[in-house]
């Protein structure tokens, strides 16, 4: 017996021992990754904190979810020469007819992400599915020689199918069909949707997948780009997934949002941001048809000047949030903001406040509810630091808003798939459209103003009035509000 215990206290001994030895050996190597690849210096003592005390599980949380490994893999598997030979070389556009005050702003742009600036491209608003997919499935119908498909959320529903028909069909009577799915995205409909273009024919592409027997998959690195390219002709992107709840007329729990329709050599920069994802997820490189204008078509209403923006965990990391700053540095008169979710970072915020005291009007429509609560406690949480030096929010009272758009005033406007929250700007692949244009720019206003009419705004004695528990709870979400 006491042969037992004195084996037994050896053997204890010994495992604390190795959990010590493992867990000082972990905090030294993870404290260091830290140091060296952590930005933000609230972030690397948040982790390292973590990490110390947190035995082993702080260390292992950190490689599995506070790695961009990411940008790593996608410089490996798609570098950076790779890339310079997909975009196409450009000189940059003469845009002396824009306003003067936008000059160095468009110069920066450039210097921020080196995609031109390109002239005469229609840009038209398609207020939610009950416009938008109508016209998507048209295109896709009318294709003749190639497709190209990018969404986060493709829905297996009723109108998932009329889109799995279409695409299925353009394939049959010799069409070349790509559709790209997010890994995660994908589960929404339980990989069904996958499945039947599968069974179909249709060549699909999953873009990191959630679970893989090659590699480690991270479930917070997403691509939320909506993309759809038909020869070249004409192009769509916005923020609206393939889903029945964005056909707002017979849906049962209903999402409002604005997708667009693009004509015009832009669309060779739309096209070439899904030649490089699928080259990243498939390996393949596709050679999509370039834009060729229509001479025969009228062309007095393609006034727009428009380019990419794409952004990233990877080499594009932070350029869209760069724009914005760019852009809110020009505002003169108004700034004008719709999106689901807004929870901006420091600098955006400060750029905002910047505008604000400068005397620009500042406007922003969130959903009074969104479809994750724990965001709109954070940005509860927020409103009160927000509202400072005049900017106004407004709560729009319709069951759920996934509008994304910012306009200032008469000439600049930004449209595509990204949220203003950490999760767009720092996890999630997106793609945006920079435009200048007036005509654009007062569709998008009235829009604006249409949504602000069934809005109430955000008052600071309502803020002051929340329950305590309520404050409390909101401001302990917002903690989070980086990684959520």
């Amino acid at each position: 017996m006491q042969i037992f215990e004195q084996l037994l206290e050896w053997t204890t001994i010994q495992w604390v021992t190795i959990t010590v030895v493992l867990h000082i050996s972990l905090c030294l190597v993870t404290s260091l990754h830290v140091l060296m690849f952590k930005e933000n210096e609230r972030t690397s003592l948040a982790w390292i904190g973590l990490v110390i005390l947190s035995p082993i599980l702080g260390s292992l949380f950190y490689w599995l979810f506070g790695i961009n490994r990411i940008k790593r893999l996608a410089q490996k598997k798609h570098p950076p020469t790779r890339k310079q030979e997909l975009r196409q070389q450009e000189k940059l556009l003469k845009f002396h007819h824009l306003p003067k005050n936008w000059h160095p702003a468009i110069i920066a742009g450039y210097n921020i992400h080196p995609v031109n600036y390109v002239a005469d491209n229609r840009v038209e608003p398609l207020i939610n599915g009950d416009k938008a997919y109508p016209a998507m499935i048209q295109s896709i119908n009318s294709a003749k020689q190639y497709i190209v498909l990018s969404s986060y959320i493709f829905d297996d529903d009723s109108l998932g199918r009329q889109f799995v028909d279409a695409l299925a069909k353009a394939h049959q009577r010799g069409v070349i069909v790509n559709v790209l799915l997010d890994g995660v995205g994908i589960g929404y409909s339980w990989h069904q949707t996958d499945k039947a273009l599968k069974k179909r024919g249709v060549k699909t592409a999953r873009f990191l997948p959630a679970i893989s027997f090659t590699s480690i998959r991270f479930i917070n690195l997403r691509n939320h780009r909506k993309i759809l390219c038909v020869d070249g002709e004409v192009a769509y992107i916005g923020g609206m997934n393939v889903s029945k709840n964005n056909v707002v007329k017979s849906a049962i729990h209903p999402i409002d949002d604005i997708h667009f329709k693009v004509s015009g050599p832009v669309i060779d920069q739309i096209s070439q941001v899904f030649i490089e994802d699928w080259f990243f997820a498939a390996g393949e490189l596709i050679q999509f048809p370039r834009y060729k204008p229509n001479t025969q078509g009228q062309t007095n209403d393609k006034s727009v000047v428009a380019r990419v923006i794409q952004d990233g965990p990877d080499e594009d990391h932070n350029k869209i949030r760069w724009a914005l700053i760019n852009a809110l540095g020009c505002a003169q008169t108004n700034v004008k903001i719709m999106t689901p979710y807004f929870i901006p970072d420091q600098t955006l915020m400060a750029a905002l406040h910047a505008a604000a005291l400068r005397g620009v009007s500042v406007e922003i429509i969130v959903p009074q509810h969104s479809d994750i609560p724990f965001l709109d406690w954070v940005m509860d949480a927020n409103f009160s630091r927000i509202i400072e030096h005049g900017i106004q929010i407004y709560k729009n009272k319709r069951p759920f808003d996934h509008s994304k758009i910012v306009i200032i005033d008469e000439i600049w406007s930004f449209i595509g798939s990204t949220n203003w929250d950490a999760r767009s700007l720092e996890l999630n692949f997106e793609i945006n459209l920079e435009c200048f244009d007036t005509s654009l720019n007062a569709k998008l206003t009235e829009f604006f103003i249409l949504k602000k009419q069934n809005a109430t705004p955000v008052i600071e004695n309502e803020i002051n009035d929340l329950p305590s528990y309520k404050k409390i709870r909101n401001k302990l979400f917002r903690l989070f509000s980086p990684y959520l």
